[in-house]
């Protein structure tokens, strides 16, 4: 799996991209499928003098997920589109396992 983090430097503690890297191997560790993880910070100035914001976009076998969260510092962000992200993978994963629709017909020539 590639993982690719965008952030301005000096912006994002060290620590929180080490602990959205870490979360995100444990979800890759869950799903074989996900080949590619796409990490962006960036901050949206605003009224209330600007919020961080937090992007991640998943590639799982030609789909892709994709969860945006708003917050007050760049550490609760991430903790928001982790919690998402890890219940949509597991959602993925539980439906992985059901047959897909199959409709046949046949036609009388």
């Amino acid at each position: 799996m590639n993982i690719e983090f965008q952030a301005s430097q000096g912006q994002v503690k060290e620590w929180v991209i080490d602990h959205v890297r870490e979360k995100l191997m444990e979800l890759y560790h869950r799903d074989k499928r996900i080949s590619r993880a796409q990490v962006y910070f960036r901050e949206q100035p605003d009224a209330e003098g600007g919020s961080k914001i937090c992007e991640i976009d998943l590639s799982i076998y030609g789909d892709s997920l994709f969860v945006r969260r708003k917050a007050g510092s760049f550490e609760q962000a991430s903790m928001e589109v982790l919690k998402e992200l890890t219940e949509k993978v597991d959602e993925q994963i539980r439906n992985q396992g059901e047959p897909p629709e199959e409709i046949t017909s046949t036609v009388n020539v």
